[in-house]
């Protein structure tokens, strides 16, 4: 008997046709999400993206532009990428990791394996991928310990409030309460002309060069401005010994020094004093062995003894591969630190105290002053290759870090630990953050314009617009007006370099001034990375309920909290029957941590509230605490 096989259907990649007496197709699915025409599932409104199917007005066209990869956008068949299906900011931090995605019939599929954010809960895990280990979750105790029963100030419903006016403390990006930040003023802008051996000195506002002063050293280049206006000037003498030169940021900083009733100082560019003349240089001292070349110097917030100090300098020694503290006053050396394979290029203070460098071959340093013996922690920067450039810092702490060969700059955020790369114009070289946006200066006679949130290009504009054109634009510098000056070698028209001024407001030059011979330039050239000096001390105040019983057996209060470079907290207390009576109560102090330790316990009587008043202090103009959270301990009868 002949048998005779009927094929009734035949698949083709997502299209499944009848061929058993109709030619219609029973399911087309091309893009493999259920949905099509014929499917089970029901009729696909978008039939090349799978993550829409059933409502297209809700679930809006992906925007290719800013994600080629997102799911539904144009892809080379056969080809395959990774994913992250949520913010890219959380991609890499917590539990948050990447995926993969297909292409699907020329458009990218549903991004696949990716773990995305997740409730918060107390497991030693970053599920939210904020960053932050277990915030949120966490027992007044501070751990994962279901024992300790209590109420928690400084998250959720009892999150730090913001300051009201005349506060001196403040909350942090995150929401830490700190203390109040006061700017200080910028007085000018200071340009060490390389060639020449001298400083120049620009009023930002009128855009003219007002002084210029002898370092008394050869190949002056670092400059950074103290907690009183002065600037500092690195001289690098090659093949000697560097030194350190210190000019009046005001006049009346200067110094009569020969008693005559009036000071002798440079009236402009061409009026420099000889060295060891001008009244208004204050201060010259060697600093670092012969060869040692010193490249890195920022200014800390140390009030001195007599608290009259405008900061200490710490200078990186790169061929004598060490960082040496100088005192602020008398220039004379207090410590040194070694830094083996470690050849410090450019440095700055994060308001917590912390000091940075970072040198040319990728290398990222962190120097905690408050750790005695200093002990510096160095790790690489994730470039895509060496010559890392200029270094930034912004009032929340975040690094910008430029690399010069790399064609590349890179945001730092210590918290998180994470790191964030954007691609610039060629040769990018001095950084510098104001207005809320990072500015990076190129050896082409450009700046580009970073958003740090996202971190992103924004734009990149070419200084030559009001005619003379800059060659090798090395330094960038934010002014008191919110204004940004770059500083180049050389300028064609010009027999020096330039200092242009781009408007931070419009983005557009504004002025071009000349400066002496071969400013080769970067650093603090305004006062501009001091980022503000803290108040010294703040107070705040929060009242716990305890039982709602009333049966409160009152006994721990732990604090989170992060001293900085010369932060502390005084812990106080005060109880009484109700809210309403605490004001006729006083203050007990518990302690003052970090010299007293934690947790502070507590001999109350049972019952009423307690309100918890913390003191915030820091011995110097930075390095504030910061605290996260402030858990009181209790107990209570019965059920809790």
């Amino acid at each position: 008997m002949l048998r005779t096989l009927l094929v009734c259907s035949l698949s083709i990649g997502a299209l499944s046709l009848s061929a058993c007496g109709s030619s219609a197709p029973s399911c087309v699915d091309l893009d493999f999400d259920g949905y099509g025409d014929g499917c089970e599932l029901g009729p696909d409104c978008d039939d090349e993206n799978a993550s829409r199917n059933r409502d297209c007005v809700a679930v809006p066209t992906p925007d290719c532009a800013a994600d080629p990869l997102a799911t539904g956008c144009p892809c080379l068949p056969g080809s395959a990428g990774d994913c992250f299906p949520g913010d890219a900011s959380q991609e890499g931090v917590g539990i948050c990791i990447a995926g993969y995605a297909r292409c699907v019939n020329r458009h990218w599929g549903l991004c696949e394996g990716a773990l995305t954010p997740r409730g918060e809960t107390c497991n030693g895990v970053d599920d939210d991928c904020d960053g932050f280990v277990d915030d949120g979750a966490l027992s007044p105790c501070g751990g994962c310990t279901p024992g300790c029963v209590g109420g928690v100030w400084g998250e959720g419903d009892a999150s730090f409030e913001p300051p009201t006016a005349g506060d001196e403390t403040a909350l942090t990006d995150t929401g830490q309460l700190t203390l109040a930040r006061h700017e200080f003023e910028q007085a000018a802008l200071w340009v060490a002309n390389s060639r020449e051996r001298s400083l120049s000195r620009i009023d930002p506002a009128r855009a003219i060069e007002t002084a210029r002063y002898a370092t008394m050293g050869d190949d002056p280049s670092r400059v950074a401005v103290d907690y009183h206006g002065d600037a500092w000037v690195l001289n690098r003498q090659f093949g000697g010994v560097s030194s350190l030169t210190k000019v009046a940021g005001f006049p009346e900083r200067c110094v009569d020094a020969d008693g005559s009733g009036d000071v002798r100082t440079s009236a402009g560019p061409t009026n420099v004093l000889p060295e060891g003349e001008d009244e208004c240089v204050l201060l010259h001292a060697p600093v670092g062995d012969v060869g040692g070349v010193g490249r890195a110097i920022a200014v800390d917030g140390n009030l001195g003894l007599d608290g009259i100090s405008g900061g200490d300098l710490w200078i990186g020694m790169h061929d004598g591969m060490r960082v040496i503290h100088v005192d602020g006053m008398t220039g004379a050396e207090l410590d040194r630190v070694d830094t083996p394979g470690f050849q410090p290029y450019a440095a700055a203070f994060d308001p917590w105290g912390t000091l940075w460098m970072i040198s040319k071959d990728g290398l990222l340093l962190r120097l905690d002053r408050r750790q005695l013996p200093l002990a510096p922690v160095i790790r690489e920067i994730p470039l895509d290759c060496y010559l890392a450039y200029g270094l930034a810092i912004d009032s929340g702490g975040r690094l910008l870090i430029t690399g010069f060969y790399c064609d590349q700059a890179v945001r730092y955020d210590p918290p998180t630990d994470r790191f964030t790369r954007v691609r610039t114009p060629p040769s990018v070289r001095g950084a510098a953050i104001a207005n809320g946006f990072g500015w990076v200066a190129h050896t082409d006679g450009r700046v580009s314009v970073l958003s740090m949130e996202p971190f992103s290009l924004v734009e990149t504009i070419d200084l030559t617009a009001l005619g003379a054109t800059p060659r090798e634009s090395i330094g960038v510098a934010a002014d008191a007006f919110g204004d940004l000056w770059v500083v180049s070698t050389e300028a064609a028209e010009l027999a020096g370099g330039m200092a242009t001024r781009v408007s931070g407001a419009t983005h557009e030059v504004t002025a071009q001034v000349p400066v002496g011979l071969r400013p080769h330039t970067q650093g603090d050239l305004t006062g501009s990375k001091r980022v503000g000096g803290f108040a010294a001390e703040g107070t705040r105040r929060h009242v716990f309920h305890g039982c709602a019983d009333g049966s409160t057996r009152w006994r721990n209060v732990h604090l989170a909290v992060d001293y900085g470079a010369a932060g502390s907290v005084e812990v106080a207390v005060r109880q009484a029957v109700d809210e309403a009576s605490l004001d006729t109560a006083s203050f007990v102090s518990l302690g003052i941590t970090p010299d007293d330790a934690l947790p502070f316990p507590l001999d109350l009587p049972t019952g009423g509230v307690v309100e918890v008043e913390l003191t915030l202090r820091t011995s110097a103009r930075d390095g504030a605490p910061r605290v996260t959270r402030v858990g009181l301990e209790w107990a209570c009868n019965g059920p809790d």
